[in-house]
């Protein structure tokens, strides 16, 4: 075993039962289908060439069923004027048929509130006789229940983006630690390859957190029902793990890939191997910088454990229970209440249009609670991968410095012309001492004469 090995078999032993990847085939690591949807950044054109856009630009991912959400992706300025236009609400009009609320509410919520509507308006004009046999309901009596309601679903939608809110910070504190993590590595880690180490492993945690939050680890393209959907799942974290290693045979890239077939925890796994490397280091640093460094390790699993929170913990189940209630009741309710105003034929459109109001209010709360479904985690993974490389480039501006280099290599092609600059100095010394001998000599002139 040679010294990279023996450093890398510190990281790779046996935690909870997990057998190290040294006694593991690689075969058995390689995914036996092809990933399909992740493009390694070296092949990418763009910074979202690897996502599928919809029909309404670049700033949301295409939808892969009608109950998909929107899934949003970072801004630009360009996509801060779009949303400032004036034409705004006239273009969320045109789309409504399109958006992911009202796909979701079609059916069977807002096919169920138009049938209602229909059978209602069928029976007050076939059926019934007269008023007092139509089917109706006082305003009234529904007014209350309506305010109650939207009271009900702004503190719904409240609550939802609260955890919205939440997550983003959580993966904006994971991006501000690993800065932090990998510029403390790049100044006092000394061994080059325990530092190599640890900058991918500072990448691969977010990819495998990512995993971690997210079954799919953002490639909602994959179906649920497909026979091989684990295994296409694993060759896409496979496929971002490699394009971070660029090396099969890496053991921490085995030990990772093994750890996800084996399903342990993979985040607190990387976490313990960047203390470890920091441990190791205690020989070489004072013990106040390596304190500084798990100082950022401990800030990343923090972050981790307030997502997990986040997402093992949903609203309490029986108010989001209590609340689909009320609105299926209110809204199986609202065409008898406005039956009088609108009439037999306008009913229909009035019913639908009301709980569409409403019911998608609380739909994107609904989406929103769980927001790592929701939030680019793939393009923030990018950001904190391209971050690290531009952290050890700066970090290497000076010894990369092209006037550095060239001066380099000048002193390399022409050695003579050092040699023939150093004897300066002794000249120098020979001309000063002729010159005081001078001075001494004219000096002894007047003396002569004396004499």
């Amino acid at each position: 075993m040679n010294l990279a090995q023996a450093r890398t078999s510190k990281f790779t032993i046996r935690i909870g039962g997990l057998v190290s990847p040294q006694t593991r085939c690689l075969s058995s690591l390689k995914p036996t289908v092809e990933n399909e949807y992740y493009v390694p950044r070296a092949d990418r054109s763009g910074p979202n060439d690897s996502f599928v856009f919809n029909k309404l630009g670049d700033g949301r991912l295409a939808r892969c069923a009608r109950h998909s959400p929107t899934r949003e992706l970072n801004f630009t300025p360009a996509h801060w004027e779009r949303q400032k236009s004036v034409w705004l609400r006239f273009r969320a009009v045109r789309a409504i048929f399109h958006s992911s609320p009202f796909q979701r509410l079609m059916f069977p919520d807002l096919f169920a509130v138009g049938a209602t509507a229909t059978a209602l308006s069928a029976y007050n004009t076939q059926v019934a006789t007269n008023y007092m046999e139509q089917l109706t309901l006082h305003g009234s009596a529904l007014a209350g229940a309506t305010t109650a309601i939207g009271m009900l679903v702004a503190f719904r939608l409240n609550a939802s983006y609260g955890r919205y809110d939440e997550g983003r910070k959580f993966w904006g504190e994971i991006n501000n630690a690993a800065r932090d993590l990998a510029g403390n590595a790049c100044m006092w880690i000394e061994d080059p390859y325990q530092k190599d180490r640890m900058l991918k492993l500072i990448k691969a945690f977010p990819v495998i957190n990512h995993f971690h939050l997210n079954g799919k680890g953002g490639h909602y393209m994959i179906p649920d029902d497909h026979p091989e959907s684990a295994e296409k799942i694993y060759a896409e974290f496979h496929a971002e793990l490699l394009d971070i290693y660029k090396d099969e045979e890496h053991e921490d890239f085995k030990y990772i890939c093994s750890g996800y077939k084996q399903k342990i925890h993979l985040p607190l796994h990387v976490s313990s191997g960047m203390r470890r490397i920091i441990a190791d280091n205690g020989a070489y640093v004072h013990a106040f910088y390596n304190k500084t460094m798990d100082e950022q390790v401990r800030r990343i699993v923090m972050c981790l454990g307030q997502a997990e929170r986040v997402l093992r913990t949903p609203l309490p189940t029986d108010f989001t229970r209590h609340t689909s209630r009320l609105l299926a009741l209110w809204s199986f309710l609202l065409p008898f209440a406005i039956y009088d105003g609108c009439g037999p034929i306008g009913v229909v459109p009035a019913s639908m249009l009301i709980s569409y109001a409403i019911l998608g209010i609380e739909d994107v709360g609904l989406q929103i609670e769980e927001p790592f479904n929701i939030l680019p985690i793939r393009q923030y993974s990018d950001g904190i991968n391209a971050g690290v490389d531009a952290i050890v480039a700066g970090y290497d501006l000076l010894d990369n410095n092209p006037l550095k280099q060239l001066a380099a290599q000048q002193e390399m092609a022409a050695p003579e012309m050092t040699t023939t600059t150093t004897p300066e100095e002794p000249m120098i010394e020979d001309s000063t001492t002729f010159e005081i001998e001078e001075t001494d000599s004219d000096e002894d002139e007047p003396r002569a004469a004396a004499s």
